[in-house]
């Protein structure tokens, strides 16, 4: 009986080694398996995720033979190079300037620091801020003063003891008290007090000489130059903010290369993504003869700053066979590829593709997309942090092969027979 006691106890030990040697095994592949997202249909809905179907281009024959070396050259990227300079646009750039005059009282932040929309910037001290909220508190309650004897005149007037000129008479002064009170409260706004504040002193009746300026949207701040103590007069800049906005590109092109571009075509940053053809300058540079063509990254992730020098390849309109037309929005970068999300019946797989051609709605890749693909159009932030494990507590972790598990359910099955066997012997 020892014997075999001693035999099946080696049995079992044989059974847990392999199977755990199976196990680890099995989970190498988990790295070499990245390109998918394991998702639910519940984690795509929380998550904001939308999909769109990538659409074939369709070209005829004729077309195919005349765009075949044109096609070519695009595809190996020897496409028209062009060099530039990353501007900021309107939207990218805000520029905050005190609408009224003060002293510089508090400095809240510190040149290239970030900021949010909100985030306080300067403190301005200013005698002209208490006047035009005294002058506000007056007309407020002039208002209400207004308000409250329209509604005696009113209640006068239905019970028939006064004539209805009066009524009219009070509701006439009434009007022009309230459009005298929103001047004033619109004109504080637009100096800087939020409607909080503005709430804030109809209810306490409290006056403040300090002013603070905050930014209205997010970005770093390029310059400040303000210092404290400074006289500010009304008008004059307190700082700059770069926003998070796209920047755009001025390019210049030659007369030839001119020829080839048109507005909503494609431009492969170096190193960076893309940009869209947004405007071409209709009048030559009479200094070198060039010609301004002015082009809108299409995703800013920081990879170009402001005033670089950049250079890019001009892709084109042409539509390649075999290629599929997405969203600008669905092709992301990371590293020197681009990919787009293909969604299938586990979650998203991460495909390898190359941009082939543009056009003013559409970006025209080929990759190994399979039949009708339907890819990511939104929350594509959520499926790329998932992807790079950014997150991990957060995102959808990478599915296990079913190797791996069908290999533990067989240890597991396996030491529970061994243990039964155990016991009844």
């Amino acid at each position: 009986m020892p014997i075999f006691l001693s035999i099946q106890q080696h049995i079992k030990r044989i059974s847990l080694v392999s199977s755990v040697s199976m196990i680890a095994l099995s989970y190498p592949a988990v790295a070499q398996n990245e390109t998918q997202i394991a998702m639910s249909p519940q984690q795509i809905t929380r998550s904001g995720i939308k999909t769109e179907a990538a659409v074939l281009a369709v070209t005829s024959p004729a077309a195919q033979s005349s765009k075949a070396s044109s096609a070519a050259s695009v595809v190996s990227d020897q496409g028209l190079r062009l060099s530039g300079t990353v501007v900021g646009s309107p939207s990218a750039t805000q520029l905050l300037s005190a609408l009224v005059a003060g002293t510089v009282q508090a400095i809240h932040v510190s040149p290239l620091q970030n900021v949010k929309a909100g985030s306080a910037i300067v403190t301005l001290f200013s005698p002209q801020i208490l006047e035009m909220q005294r002058e506000y508190l007056q007309l407020a309650t002039q208002h209400q003063l207004a308000q409250e004897k329209l509604a005696r005149d009113d209640a006068l007037f239905k019970e028939g003891i006064i004539a209805q000129s009066r009524v009219q008479d009070s509701r006439a002064q009434a009007i022009h008290a309230e459009v005298a009170m929103t001047e004033r409260q619109q004109t504080l706004r637009a100096a800087g007090m939020s409607d909080a504040n503005l709430k804030s002193m109809l209810k306490t009746k409290s006056l403040s000489p300090n002013l603070t300026i905050v930014a209205k949207s997010s970005g770093a701040v390029l310059d400040l130059p303000s210092q404290l103590g400074q006289r500010i007069e009304a008008g004059m800049p307190i700082a700059k903010i770069a926003g998070n906005a796209p920047f755009w590109i001025d390019f210049l092109a030659s007369r030839n290369q001119l020829e080839q571009i048109r507005v909503g075509e494609l431009l492969q940053i170096k190193n960076c993504g893309m940009a869209k053809v947004m405007a071409i300058s209709p009048q030559l540079d009479s200094s070198n003869q060039s010609v301004l063509v002015r082009a809108q990254e299409l995703q800013h992730d920081g990879c170009i700053r402001l005033n670089q020098f950049v250079e890019a390849t001009h892709i084109g309109s042409q539509h390649v066979k075999d290629s599929y037309g997405v969203p600008a929005t669905a092709v992301i970068r990371s590293a020197s590829q681009q990919y787009v999300f293909v969604r299938n019946s586990d979650g998203f797989e991460a495909v390898k593709v190359k941009v082939v051609s543009g056009s003013p709605d559409k970006i025209w890749v080929i990759g190994n997309l399979g039949k009708s693909p339907q890819v990511a159009t939104q929350g594509i932030v959520s499926l790329k942090g998932a992807w790079l494990g950014l997150g991990a507590e957060d995102a959808p972790a990478i599915a296990p092969p079913a190797a791996a598990s069908s290999a533990g359910s067989s240890a597991a099955n396996s030491t529970a027979s061994s243990k039964t066997t155990s016991e009844k012997k």
